[in-house]
């Protein structure tokens, strides 16, 4: 499935097959426009400098829209768009706020003003030179004009008029007639509830001022599993960021009394769910819980450099023995979680007995790629489908974006998802802890898209672990009510030579450690023992 306008419509179905259909068919649209327009994942990036009033230049950037996330270039000729900017910046006359079409690169090209503060509070009046490709100025109005469903046809001549074009010139540039473009610029007037074309263009160029923002972010980009452990996990557990003495970072949440059993959750997509209130537990049954996050998950990297990597899901075995290490408690219980108990019994089955002694399977999902539009499994197919190719997934990131960074529509997807499952539902509305799950959710899917799609890649491109050898005892918990994945199933994919205990939890969902959560980590804490 390349990025040149050919992927199949089953594979798009599937991907999106969690939303309503309205915004699945939204979604669908807009990404077939974009693979007609686009020609490699530099679409993505806003390149923009920053230059004195005068126009000396200063510094450039390279700001991925997609993640927020941005690469500082000290030398203007490095990048086209960047000296493009530099050149223009060096011919004179260039004015704060100014606006303009280049023909060149077929974008508006922008000089805004923003204050630039030194040590010691000096303050000084800097232009930032930005380079607004098509696609970059769709994903603002999209953004900005909810609802509005302009076609690209539409957008591209809104992009033209805010650059300064006359209509008769863009429809020139673009092969159409005069009327056509004046058609397409009414039409925007009409969806963006603007008076006129005056109206139209100081309303876009308002929310134009967004880009600053988004091409400031080397400043500003924090790490969001800071931010998310002190906004929901704040009680339960901690996060710890430590330096290895190999000089790479470790980032994990511990929770549970220092001295309890040490447990090492290898997590799935929706872990924070479990990890909610899960502080009481820990301490009635004595369980020091250890929970790694996994490269991809609540991440601050760019998103360029996660897929440099071959396999971020190997290297996650890799810091999850640092820390095991690091913390001297090895060793310990690994336990896998949903999508993260096929990748548990593979770091199972490649290390050594020194780190694990055995090994938990709780709430596994196998994530089977089937066919039927009417169950989970579509969207699994659709996950795998996608693989490498890095311009697509990029769109169907930034339309998940989207959509799941609103905790309403997140809503809507979960329950839909889990719609087969009112124990699951249950967990969801926060009828266990009092507080609804989609704004965690919501927080957790914003920096964590490329994790959870590694997982799926992973887990649906390899056939199962053979746990026949597996040296150590093997424990399956699993509830009764699990939609995702049955007990007989998972016992039948993972026969052990030294079988642990089989426990089924009674009227459990998926988060059957959320509500029944007393009886599956006592079950949990009863497996670790038999190491």
């Amino acid at each position: 499935m390349a990025a040149n306008g050919r992927v199949k419509g089953d594979t798009l179905d599937a991907v999106f097959s969690l939303l309503s259909s309205r915004n699945a068919e939204r979604a669908k649209r807009e990404i077939r426009e974009r693979l007609q327009a686009i020609p490699d994942v530099d679409s993505f990036y806003i390149h923009w400098a920053e230059f004195e009033l005068s126009g000396k230049f200063i510094r450039g950037g390279i700001s991925d829209f997609s993640e927020q996330s941005t690469v500082v270039v000290t030398n203007s000729q490095s990048d086209r768009d960047i000296d493009l900017l530099a050149r223009r910046a060096r011919s004179g006359a260039i004015t704060a706020g100014l606006i303009e079409w280049d023909e060149e690169r077929r974008a508006l090209v922008w000089f805004a003003p923003y204050r630039h503060f030194e040590p010691g509070d000096k303050m000084s009046i800097r232009l930032r030179g930005m380079v607004i490709t098509n696609l970059l100025f769709s994903e603002i109005v999209d953004m900005f004009n909810t609802g509005s469903n302009l076609t690209t046809a539409e957008k591209r001549a809104l992009l033209q008029l805010v650059g300064g074009l006359e209509l008769r010139e863009a429809a020139r540039i673009d092969g159409v007639t005069y009327e056509t473009k004046r058609s397409l610029i009414k039409v925007c007037c009409e969806k963006l509830g603007c008076s006129g074309q005056k109206d139209l263009v100081r309303q876009i160029v308002g929310q134009l001022t967004h880009l600053l923002s988004v091409s400031g972010t080397h400043l500003e980009h924090g790490d969001p599993a800071i931010v998310f452990a002190e906004d929901y996990l704040n009680n339960d557990m901690t996060l710890i960021i430590r330096r290895h003495r190999s000089g790479a970072n470790m980032r994990y949440f511990v929770g549970g009394p220092k001295d309890g059993r040490p447990v090492v959750l290898v997590h799935g997509m929706m872990f924070p769910v479990i990890l909610r209130g899960v502080a009481e537990y820990l301490d009635r049954h004595n369980i020091r819980l250890y929970v790694p996050l996994r490269p991809g998950y609540l991440e601050e990297q760019p998103l360029a450099l996660l897929m440099s990597d071959e396999d971020i899901v190997e290297r996650g075995l890799y810091e999850i023995i640092q820390m095991i290490e690091e913390e001297g408690i090895g060793p310990v219980t690994l336990m896998g979680n949903s999508l993260g108990s096929p990748i548990a019994t593979g770091y199972a089955l490649g290390s050594s007995q020194r780190h694990f002694s055995s090994l938990v399977l709780l709430s596994t999902n196998l994530a089977r790629p089937g066919t039927d539009p009417d169950e989970n499994s579509a969207f699994y197919k659709g996950m795998h489908d996608l693989k490498s190719d890095s311009v697509l997934f990029k769109l169907i990131y930034l339309e998940y974006r989207k959509f799941y960074s609103n905790s309403d529509v997140c809503r809507d997807i979960l329950r839909n998802h889990f719609r087969n499952s009112n124990v699951d539902i249950d967990v969801m509305e926060g009828v266990h802890y009092g507080r609804n799950v989609y704004d965690m959710f919501a927080s957790t899917y914003r920096s964590s898209f490329f994790g959870i799609s590694e997982d799926f890649r992973h887990v649906m491109s390899r056939p199962n672990a053979d746990t026949r050898g597996l040296p150590i005892p093997l424990s399956i918990i699993h509830g009764d009510q699990d939609p995702l994945t049955g007990f007989d199933e998972v016992v039948k994919t993972f026969p052990s030579p030294k079988p642990g205990l089989k426990c089924i939890i009674p009227g459990g969902g998926h988060f059957a450690a959320t509500s029944h959560g007393d009886r599956t980590w006592a079950a949990v804490a009863k497996a670790a023992e038999l190491s």
